[in-house]
């Protein structure tokens, strides 16, 4: 098994982190449902804490999966009559994954309340801006949204490629 991606499957790394990053997309994106089920066990700051510590741990993780998809950008690539369908959907799905963070970011800031990874202080209390509040939180909702439609064609072509197309491209992310 490589680190790097093959002409043919993705590397450990790319493999490991895909799907790091997808257990942690849904659970974020499930998280109304959690803090409804915890509302009573955690403060509503705690639970915020959470959410702020995997979405920031989410958008390391694009970050770094950005860079490591740069240096192996010449290994693997989708069949030709789907280049342009995979590269728009990826590049939609990148676009989610910094935005959310951002607008969540923006929403605590103008909250004035802290915003923290795993118990360290990364913005502290700060001046409430309403509006960057209330349209970072209106963004982020959005974009929730928008990334539950685009996960769920990533599925849905993933699918596709392995049922219909027979070209077996779970396969290589498995």
């Amino acid at each position: 098994m490589t680190l790097m991606d093959a002409d043919n499957r993705y590397g450990a790394v790319s493999r490991a982190v895909h799907w790091i990053m997808a257990v942690l997309l849904l659970v974020m994106l499930a998280s109304e449902v959690w803090f409804e089920a915890l509302e009573h066990t955690l403060s509503d700051a705690s639970l915020m804490a959470w959410h702020q510590s995997l979405g920031l741990t989410i958008f390391g993780l694009v970050i770094f999966r950005g860079l490591w998809r740069w240096l192996n950008r010449a290994r693997l690539s989708p069949p030709a009559h789907w280049a342009t369908m995979a590269k728009l959907g990826h590049l939609a799905l990148y676009a989610l994954m910094i935005l959310m963070p951002l607008s969540g970011l923006a929403t605590s800031l103008g909250e004035g309340d802290p915003v923290t990874f795993f118990g360290w202080t990364v913005f502290g209390y700060g001046p409430e801006v309403e509006w960057l509040e209330e349209s970072g939180e209106d963004v982020h909702e959005v974009l929730a949204n928008v990334l539950w439609v685009m996960i769920g064609v990533h599925v849905a072509a993933a699918l596709a490629h392995q049922y219909m197309l027979g070209d077996r491209i779970m396969k290589r992310m498995a």
